[in-house]
């Protein structure tokens, strides 16, 4: 019968504490103080209790087997106590001497069936524990196996990918440099042509007039024959003007001769370019898919660096200063990619958060958060990050016709027009905290309040556009130099002011306001063109050719080529190739495709692979050919000599695609 009690209420090893009273059989009584015990098994039917120390008096009681007992059973992690009440089956004292061990079954008398369940579910839940994390533990292993194999595949295809992108770029970006050169001779022969054929004009009438003058001289001579003092200064006079034009009809014949080698070279370096031309649509022709597959290896890049909890995007990756910072400019440039891809869930990820969860400072947006928390780690508030996240919202509303986020940029708009009518000038200032007036700033707003025009079709964005153009004439258009100050009474040289005044107001508006858009591609290319050396994460080292932040003679560091403001400089040469189309003036539409192409190869030729591993070695771009360098505009490019960035690699793919995110 033991036997049978046992194998009936002994099921799970499984141990917690236990207090219980013996309570007399007669009167149901307590007959001792509260004691405790631990269980060994638990069972539906009742457990199994070891006790401690019990004085010898009660074992009298045991072996009766007629007293019960009130337990009150602690369940770990429960917040209440198990009642029952429990009679002996059987006990057995496995220990003597102090302290005495007892070991008793217990069968329940009376215990609530779902106390009685609880119990009985918790014991087999903890046996049953460490075989599930067993098979836990052994699927993680081999998840883990396969995701490192995954990872180590695909990064293996994405560096032989990176490689083969930076060798097809540099091999275009030489054929078109080659070209560039080519048609720069050929404009440079023409226009030498050109003046000796006027030259050979300019003789050939001097002959004649000296041809004129020689037969008026043969008729003076006879007429003053008679006067021989007269007939000597004739002669002397005819042997000049014979000798002169000998001299001059030489001088013609050599300059048909070498207008013939002229002629001859222009001819040569027209096949060249011709042959020039075909090896560069040879070319193409194969690199369209690797350049394909290099903008979709940079996208999947920035959908990789977007936190799932935020939905904010590392702004750069490598630099530990601020590796798990997000400028909001880059996440304006982020949402733009989303939208410009078709992937409106991780747009609307990013945008989420500023609507929902961002801190606000002075009613918009702080310059930078943190990737991971969400919090506020740059406490400044400028104009132009919060200008460029409402452009991305609206472009977001228009391209998936959704109006969510609209309200969120009319707040901005709101805060800005207020800024503005603070300033007599109407003005739009760095910030509620600065007292400086920025070109940028006020292009982006001028933009900004274009397209909320556009999309709302309320007048007050309109005037407010207007104000701002004013303001440009006024304090930024350099009409004398056919250039753009960097701000308010400061005509600091800055690139991207040259490349958004074409892509924020359009070339048609600049020149019938008097700045000539041909005139700034030109400023810009004289100034801020530099050609320096970039060695990349694996040690070999390139020529770059592209734009610098500025005028890099001032400036001690030597040249150094930005990718965001070289992609800026060929999204603006795509909208003059435009313009150009549109006035029929193919010579220069042919010309700014040309650059913008060239610009193009070399920002390819950048392209590193991620340093990280949530990058999964997709293809980046660094922020420029130097690490920690010297703006020249009060901060300083990212450190770290392979540090992805989210501007450069977004603004490369904005110019691979012809997109301009200054117009609607």
């Amino acid at each position: 019968m033991d036997h049978a009690d046992r194998r009936r209420y002994i099921r799970l090893n499984v141990v917690f504490p236990v207090e219980f009273q013996f309570l007399d059989p007669d009167t149901g009584g307590s007959i001792c103080d509260i004691k405790q015990g631990f269980t060994r098994d638990v069972g539906k039917g009742g457990i199994c209790l070891e006790v401690n120390n019990i004085e010898e008096g009660f074992e009298d009681i045991l072996k009766a087997r007629k007293a019960k007992l009130d337990l009150r059973l602690h369940i770990p992690l429960n917040q209440r106590e198990t009642k029952a009440v429990a009679a002996i089956s059987w006990y057995k004292k496995i220990k003597s001497g102090y302290p005495n061990k007892y070991v008793i079954g217990l069968s329940f008398i009376d215990i609530d069936p779902r106390e009685r369940n609880r119990i009985y579910l918790h014991a087999k839940r903890i046996t049953l524990t460490p075989r599930v994390v067993s098979v836990v533990t052994l699927s993680l292993i081999v998840a883990l196996i396969y995701f490192y194999a995954m990872d180590f595949n695909l990064r293996s295809e994405n560096r032989r990918l990176v490689k083969e992108l930076v060798e097809f770029s540099s091999a275009k970006s030489k054929v078109e440099k080659d070209l560039m050169r080519f048609d720069l001779e050929h404009k440079e022969t023409e226009e030498k042509l050109s003046e000796n054929q006027q030259k050979i004009r300019e003789y050939e009438k001097q002959v004649e007039e000296l041809k004129k003058l020689s037969e008026e001289l043969k008729r003076k001579d006879e007429l003053l024959q008679y006067f021989e003092q007269d007939r000597v200064q004739a002669k002397e006079k005819l042997k000049q003007a014979i000798a002169e034009k000998h001299k001059l009809s030489q001088e013609v014949a050599d300059l048909s001769k070498n207008s013939g080698y002229l002629r001859e070279r222009i001819e040569r370096l027209s096949k060249k370019r011709v042959t020039a031309e075909d090896s560069l649509k040879e070319l193409l022709s194969s690199f369209e898919h690797v350049e394909e597959k290099g903008i979709s290896t940079m996208y999947k890049w920035i959908k990789n660096h977007q936190n799932k909890f935020t939905g904010l995007v590392v702004s750069y990756e490598g630099d530990k200063n601020v590796e798990d910072w997000a400028f909001s400019y880059d996440q304006s440039l982020a949402a733009q990619c989303f939208t410009l891809m078709g992937d409106q869930t991780n747009a609307r990820q990013l945008f989420d958060f500023y609507k929902d969860k961002a801190k606000r400072v002075y009613g918009v947006f702080a310059n930078a958060y943190d990737v991971y928390a969400g919090s506020v780690v740059e406490y400044n508030v400028h104009t132009g990050p919060n200008v460029w996240l409402g452009i991305a919202m609206l472009q977001y509303g228009n391209k998936f016709k959704d109006d969510e986020y609209l309200s969120v940029a009319e707040d901005i708009a709101n805060w800005l027009i207020g800024l503005q009518k603070e300033d007599p000038e109407f003005g739009i200032r760095g910030g509620p905290d600065f007292t400086w007036f920025s070109t940028e700033h006020n292009l982006d707003a001028y933009a900004f309040f274009g397209i909320l025009y556009q999309v709302t079709q309320e007048d007050r964005y309109l005037v407010a556009q207007e104000r701002t153009f004013d303001w440009l004439k006024k304090n930024a258009f350099d009409r004398k130099r056919g250039r753009l100050n960097r701000g308010k009474g400061d005509a600091t040289i800055a690139t991207d002011t040259f490349a958004w005044a074409i892509a924020a107001i359009g070339p048609k508006r600049l020149k019938e306001s008097g700045m000539d858009p041909d005139q700034i591609i030109d400023f810009a290319e004289t100034n801020c063109l530099v050609t320096t050396n970039y060695k990349r994460p694996s040690g070999e080292e390139i020529e770059i050719t592209g734009f610098d932040f500025g005028k890099f003679e001032h400036m001690p560091r030597g040249g150094v080529v930005s990718t965001e403001w070289t992609a800026q400089m060929v999204v603006t040469l795509r909208i003059m190739e435009e313009y150009h189309r549109e006035l029929n003036d193919h010579l220069k539409e042919k010309y700014y495709k040309r650059r913008g192409d060239f610009y193009l190869s070399e920002l390819e030729k950048m392209v590193i692979i991620s340093p990280s591993k949530v990058g999964q070695g997709e293809g980046c771009l660094p922020y420029a050919t130097q690490d920690n360098a010297d703006t020249g505009h009060g901060w300083r490019a990212p450190a770290g000599s392979s540090t992805g960035s989210t501007a450069g690699t977004s603004y490369t793919i904005f110019a691979s695609r012809g997109y301009n995110p200054l117009m609607l």
